[in-house]
């Protein structure tokens, strides 16, 4: 691992450790590049164990700042949010677009209206209806350009668990959709770390799922991989070696290196 773009902070109540605890980690890991992406607020969605508050964004953006400034010349620091998608608002996506480097998209809900509103999880999703939808989500994240790349798009696979027409059918409407809009796909390393499920096959991942990642490579989808840590330790231990071993064995069209450059003067 050179890069992880994908990585958390204290502020979203469900990680540890704060901008400078993962910059750090990460020079000693002798990456070259760090993204610091934790889940962006949104004063539409009230759950604040799993993402910081409108008014700490400010705070999230000046610790990443400063350990930019610590950082130097040691290690490319490039900072973000990780958003969900919902129709109609341009403003919002556009707002955190002026504060950071990059967007990337991860769809932890859904709704049947597509707008904020009554949310289900998007690790709980059960019915064929629910993947479709979910599938939906993320064509319209990747048709508004507003994300750098689709972070775990197999978070489907949590709940629906049966890897039948239906799930694959969702892999290749997510991936033909990648390929159109030539939209980065990633490997979560993350998902190694979950308790595996039952499934009629036995006890499977919930993520990454391969027969998903066979099915990116069949569409010769650009894909990246990512620790997701939301502990500093994590950034690159032997959970996410085992991972990457994996994911280099399955042979998909690898990207290491975003195209992002840090706009911003902080």
């Amino acid at each position: 691992m050179k890069t992880n773009y994908h990585t958390h902070h204290h502020l979203c109540g469900h990680a540890s450790g704060n901008a400078w605890d993962y910059v750090s980690e990460a020079i000693k890991k002798d990456l070259k590049i760090i993204g610091l992406t934790d889940h962006a607020p949104n004063a539409n969605i009230h759950d604040r164990f799993v993402r910081m508050a409108p008014d700490e964004l400010p705070h999230y953006l000046e610790d990443c700042s400063s350990a930019k400034r610590r950082a130097g010349e040691k290690i490319d620091v490039l900072i973000g949010l990780e958003v969900e998608f919902f129709k109609n608002q341009e403003e919002y996506y556009q707002d955190l677009h002026n504060h950071t480097d990059y967007l990337i998209h991860g769809q932890h809900y859904i709704t049947d209206t597509m707008e904020t509103g009554k949310l289900r999880s998007g690790f709980a999703l059960k019915t064929k209806e629910d993947i479709y939808l979910y599938a939906d989500f993320l064509v319209q994240a990747m048709e508004s350009r507003h994300f750098s790349f689709l972070a775990h798009p197999d978070l489907y696979m949590s709940g629906y668990r049966e890897w039948d027409k239906t799930a694959e059918n969702v892999a290749h409407l997510i991936c033909r959709a990648a390929k159109e809009h030539d939209m980065i796909l990633e490997y979560n390393a993350n998902g190694f770390r979950k308790d595996k499920v039952k499934s009629s096959i036995g006890l499977v991942r919930p993520y990454p799922r391969n027969e998903f990642w066979e099915i990116a490579k069949s569409h010769d989808v650009k894909t990246i991989f990512n620790s997701d840590c939301h502990h500093p330790n994590f950034l690159y231990d032997d959970v996410i070696r085992e991972a990457e071993v994996e994911y280099q064995n399955l042979g998909t069209n690898h990207i290491e290196y975003l195209d992002i450059k840090p706009t911003k003067k902080r």
